[in-house]
């Protein structure tokens, strides 16, 4: 087979399935992990996927509308779970992310919420809503990622503080925790987790057994997974995760 039609079938399995694994792609192909390493480089370079360990996923982090999407069903279907999370009177903070902007839409109703986050979409989203605190948090706006991100961003969080994070993820994995493509985003996840008393993700299959270049959080520091049924859950519940599934 060559190369070419080998990506092709590689970027077809992207498209369908949101990731692919090194190793099943090496013995699919009857080839070294090595050899499909430099495929999934050579397909990252011309901005084809996005390496992560152990392999890649789909190049997803484009424009926002695009994101909002991507997965739709399922991440509208892990939103409702996630609310359920949610009691009368609360603080919330909600990263960015279309998963967390689906969350946003589904808030439920006349619960005295006050809502702090970083994103303009979820601002957007819950601005005309008269029974939410809306705080929106400043900082350079990163149009990649959809979020202020920066000092002022991390400043802005130090005065504040939530009974629950709602945080975004690029990737997840039991043992590495949550990660993110960008060092500045990560900094800024961070500075969320430190001033919220619980921590909740609700991510998509496709992210599952995945880690970006930037440590966000350790596993244990997740209080809540919110995810798919069939995914590999049960790693996470060994390490004390509370885990939701749909």
């Amino acid at each position: 087979m060559l190369t070419a039609q080998r990506k092709q079938i590689i970027q077809e399995e992207l498209d369908n399935a949101g990731r692919v694994v090194s190793g099943e792609l090496a013995q699919r192909f009857g080839l070294s992990e090595d050899t499909i390493r430099r495929d999934l480089r050579q397909m990252a370079a011309n901005g084809l996927c996005r390496r992560v360990y152990g392999g890649a996923v789909a190049p997803h982090a484009g424009p926002l509308d695009q994101r909002h999407d991507h997965l739709r069903d399922e991440k509208e279907r892990l939103a409702a779970l996630a609310v359920q999370l949610i009691a009368p009177q609360q603080t919330l903070l909600i990263d960015a992310g279309s998963t967390n902007s689906a969350i946003a839409r589904v808030l439920p109703a006349d619960m005295a919420l006050t809502v702090i986050t970083n994103a303009p979409d979820i601002g957007a989203v819950l601005a005309p809503r008269r029974d939410v605190q809306l705080v929106m948090l400043g900082g350079a706006f990163d149009h990649d990622i959809g979020a202020c991100l920066g000092p002022q961003t991390i400043a802005a969080l130090a005065t504040l503080r939530a009974d629950w994070l709602f945080l975004g993820s690029c990737g997840l994995d039991a043992e590495i925790g949550v990660t993110a493509f960008d060092q500045g985003e990560a900094a800024v996840k961070q500075a969320m987790a430190a001033v919220s008393d619980r921590v909740a993700v609700a991510v998509t299959a496709e992210k599952m057994g995945t880690a970006a270049p930037y440590r966000v959080l350790p596993t244990s520091d997740v209080d809540v997974l919110v995810a798919e049924k069939g995914t590999a859950l049960a790693p996470f519940a060994d390490r004390g995760v509370t885990l939701k599934s749909a």
